[in-house]
């Protein structure tokens, strides 16, 4: 994204992306490992009818005008938080 988000706090636009990771030790991987593998797997069923019903058609038409387009079924399965931090007032907001 070209445009910088303005902080909450003191209204600066110097402010920096980063993407956010959620980390999980080896009692939650015991306790709800299977669960979270089966929730990954319907998440990628779903990406991929998306790739193929959706995305494909867009990139076609979107490259047939010259334009780039954007991949939804990558936002589905990547499914990180975006997190700014304000290099003025070190404030950390999400948007």
């Amino acid at each position: 994204m070209g445009v910088n988000k303005k902080c909450p706090r003191c209204g600066s636009t110097k402010t920096q992306l980063s993407t956010e990771r959620s980390k999980h030790g080896f009692l939650w991987l015991l306790l709800f490992g299977v669960f979270f593998i089966c929730w990954w797997l319907i998440k990628a069923c779903v990406a991929l009818m998306v790739l193929i019903y959706w995305d494909w058609w867009f990139a076609l038409i979107q490259k047939s005008r010259g334009k780039g387009y954007v991949w939804v079924s990558k936002r589905i399965i990547e499914n990180r938080s975006k997190v700014y931090y304000c290099h003025n007032c070190s404030h950390n907001f999400r948007a």
